[in-house]
């Protein structure tokens, strides 16, 4: 079986930005460059460092721990003398200038991948697309189960779940504190697995031939019979089905589930009802460039939209194929 990340150089992502507007504003755009650091702990860290609260950050995309990674970050009023010069070990920020609007999660044109794979036990074939589901980085740990529980409106199940304590049966109190990004994040974790569920169903419809692949939430379907690219719905309580296909696949998984789109309006947590929307079935693979290093090494690049998973592209070409 194949391996990926192992070390940090062997996994490199650098967004591609879109177009900045450098102009005189609040806000300072800066790239920060890191290693063995995960986005929020290394916003946490130059936050500290400065004296600043969290809040005055801003991302376009969230970038994995173990991994050499470059992205665009915004701050609002802060001294881009002192944030230029901060010295935090295996971070380094390059500030770019500054403007009046603040980074936005998804504003970005997509990511540059480079990645070693060691172990390859058979020689690899290139791809054109891959069919875009979510992968196990979403759902690590706990996270669809806490999303389901909040979407349910069990939460003394999540607080239970996070070991949180509370006072006087106040569960909401106590999953409060965790902010709305995190409590957001389990809500869209487990849209993310929901959408999975329908895509592989769908697509088991529309392919002639494919080939499973287990992971922890269910089974992948890939082939390379790519077929019209359409929109899966990722399921809230405004979305409405008019492909007959999907609306019976997710008809019968929110059954199974015992869900109903209205319950992804929580009045208890506002901030958390989630409306739903659509993602792409299939995606590009762009720019892919297969370059052996020996006989089980590869170094494999390409580029990916936002939101999009390279672990899946690897999965594909070294599984897969």
């Amino acid at each position: 079986m194949y391996h990926i990340k192992q070390k940090p150089e062997d996994f490199i992502v650098e967004e591609i930005s879109k177009n900045l507007s450098f102009e005189k504003g609040n806000y300072t755009y800066f790239i920060l460059e890191k290693k063995n650091w995960n986005t929020r702990e290394a916003i946490k860290a130059i936050a500290s460092r400065l004296r600043m609260r969290e809040k005055y950050f801003n991302i376009a995309g969230v970038k994995d721990k173990k991994a050499i990674t470059k992205q665009y970050v915004s701050a609002f009023k802060v001294n881009s003398e002192k944030l230029q010069n901060l010295k935090i070990k295996d971070i380094t920020i390059t500030v770019l200038g500054k403007g009046k609007e603040r980074l936005k999660l998804g504003q970005l044109q997509g990511n540059n991948f480079t990645i070693r794979v060691r172990n390859v036990e058979k020689e690899p074939e290139k791809i054109n697309f891959i069919e875009n589901y979510y992968d196990e980085q979403r759902f690590g740990g706990k996270n669809k189960i806490l999303g389901r529980a909040l979407v349910k409106k069990e939460f003394r199940k999540a607080c239970w779940a996070l070991r949180l304590k509370w006072e006087e049966r106040d569960y909401i109190g106590a999953l409060r504190k965790l902010g709305k990004d995190i409590l957001r994040f389990y809500v869209n974790s487990y849209q993310s697995y929901l959408f999975n569920r329908a895509a592989e169903e769908y697509l088991k419809t529309k392919y002639q031939k494919y080939s499973k692949i287990s992971y922890s939430q269910g089974i992948f379907i890939f082939s390379n019979e790519q077929t019209k690219n359409e929109k899966i719905p990722i399921f809230g309580f405004l979305t409405e089905i008019k492909n007959k296909k999907l609306k019976e696949i997710y008809e019968k998984i929110m059954k199974e589930d015992k869900i109903k789109k209205e319950d992804f309006i929580i009045k208890q947590i506002p901030e958390l009802s989630s409306e739903g929307g659509e993602r792409n079935l299939f995606v590009d693979v762009k720019d892919l460039k297969i370059e052996k290093e020996n006989e089980k090494t590869f170094l494999v690049s390409f580029s990916l939209p936002p939101g999009s998973y390279a672990t899946i592209v690897i999965k594909k070409i070294f599984t897969f194929c």
